[in-house]
C-alpha cells in the first residue's frame, strides 16, 4: 500500500499542474509519464517470466543427470504397455480370491469352533488330582461325578451332594496350615457348610455353583452321550481328550462335522449287539466281519441333525 500510495502522490501534483497550465507540467508530460511506468511494468512481467523459465530448466537438466530407478529402467517400460482395463479385472479378481480364500478357512476353523477353549470356573477343579492314575491321585470314575453320562443324552454335571460326599470329611488342611483349603470352602459357602463343625448351617439360603460350559454344540446338532459310552463302547478320552492329565479341562477336540464323521468312517460297530443282528447277517453273507458306522447309516444327515 505504501507503494500505490507514494506513486498517487507523485501522479497527483503531475495532474493538478497539468490541470494549472504550467509549461513543464501540461498534459503531454503526465501521459509520457503512464506510459515509462506501463513500459516498465512490462518489462518487469517479462524478466519474471525469464526467471521462471530458465528455473525450469535448470530443474529439467538436473532430473537428466540424476540415474533413472530399477522402476524406471526395468518396471515402467512393462507396465506401460499394459492395458489398463485387463489390469484393473486381474488384480480385482485376485483381491476376491484371496479374500475369498481368507474368508472360506475363516469360516471353517473359527467361527463355531472352541478348540482349546478352556475358562475360568468358579471353582479350581482338577481333573488330574481326582481323575489321574499317577500316584497321589485318587483314579475317580468319571461316571462317579458324570453320572449320566451311560444313561441319557446329556453327561450330568454333578450336583455339589455329590462334592460332599468326600468334602463333608476331606478339607485339605494339610496343604494350608490347618485351614480349610479356600477351593473347598467354595462349595460349603454354596450350600451352607460350617466345616469346622462339619454340620449343615439351618435355614442357609443355598446359591447354586455356576459352572461354565465348555463343550457347546450348535443348536442343530444331535448328540447322545448314552449312545455313544454304552452302545459305542466309547471312553470319555475319545471325544474330551486325555481329560485326567488336566489341571484345568480345554476343549481337545475341535467337534466339527468333518471331525465326527471321520471317527464314524474308522470305527465299527459291536455285531454281537443283537440290536445290529441285521447288519451282522449282511455283513457275513457278503464276507465281511467289519461294518463301519458309516455303513450302517452313520453318514445320514438326518442322525444328527434333526
Amino acid at each position: 500500500m505504501k507503494k500505490y500510495s507514494s506513486f498517487l502522490l507523485f501522479l497527483l501534483p503531475l495532474a493538478s499542474f497539468s490541470q494549472g497550465g504550467s509549461e513543464f507540467y501540461n498534459d503531454s508530460t503526465f501521459i509520457t509519464v503512464l506510459v515509462l511506468f506501463a513500459v516498465l511494468v512490462l518489462i518487469g512481467g517479462l524478466l519474471f517470466g525469464v526467471t521462471r523459465n530458465l528455473k525450469r530448466i535448470v530443474r529439467e537438466k538436473q532430473i537428466e543427470l540424476v540415474e533413472p530407478s530399477y522402476y524406471q529402467r526395468k518396471i515402467q517400460p512393462v507396465v506401460s504397455r499394459w492395458n489398463p482395463i485387463i489390469v484393473s479385472l486381474i488384480v480385482v479378481t485376485g483381491i476376491i480370491i484371496v479374500l475369498g480364500g481368507w474368508g472360506y478357512k475363516y469360516a471353517m476353523d473359527e467361527i463355531g469352533v472352541q478348540q482349546d477353549y478352556s475358562p475360568t470356573q468358579p471353582i479350581n477343579f482338577s481333573h488330574k488330582l481326582h481323575a489321574g492314575l499317577g500316584e497321589g491321585e485318587l483314579q475317580l470314575d468319571c461316571k462317579y461325578c458324570h453320572s449320566t453320562a451311560d444313561k441319557s443324552k446329556s453327561a450330568s454335571i454333578p450336583s455339589a451332594n455329590t462334592c460332599m460326599n468326600c468334602h463333608k470329611y476331606v478339607q485339605a488342611t494339610a496343604k494350608y496350615d490347618g485351614k480349610i483349603s479356600p477351593e473347598i470352602q467354595k462349595i460349603y459357602d454354596a450350600i451352607g457348610f460350617d466345616g469346622v463343625k462339619r454340620e449343615y448351617i439351618p435355614n442357609y439360603k443355598q446359591q447354586p455353583i455356576k459352572w461354565v460350559r465348555i463343550h457347546n454344540l450348535p443348536d442343530l446338532s444331535y448328540f447322545n452321550h448314552s449312545q455313544h459310552v454304552k452302545v459305542g463302547k466309547l471312553e470319555c478320552q475319545t471325544c474330551h481328550g486325555p481329560v485326567q492329565e488336566m489341571d484345568r479341562v480345554y476343549q481337545f477336540a475341535s467337534l466339527q462335522m468333518v471331525w465326527c464323521l471321520d471317527c464314524h468312517k474308522q470305527r465299527g460297530i459291536d455285531l454281537g449287539n443283537d440290536y445290529y443282528e441285521a447288519a451282522h447277517r449282511k455283513s457275513l453273507k457278503e464276507g465281511k466281519y467289519h461294518v463301519t458306522v458309516a455303513e450302517n447309516g452313520g453318514l445320514e444327515c438326518g442322525k444328527c441333525h434333526y
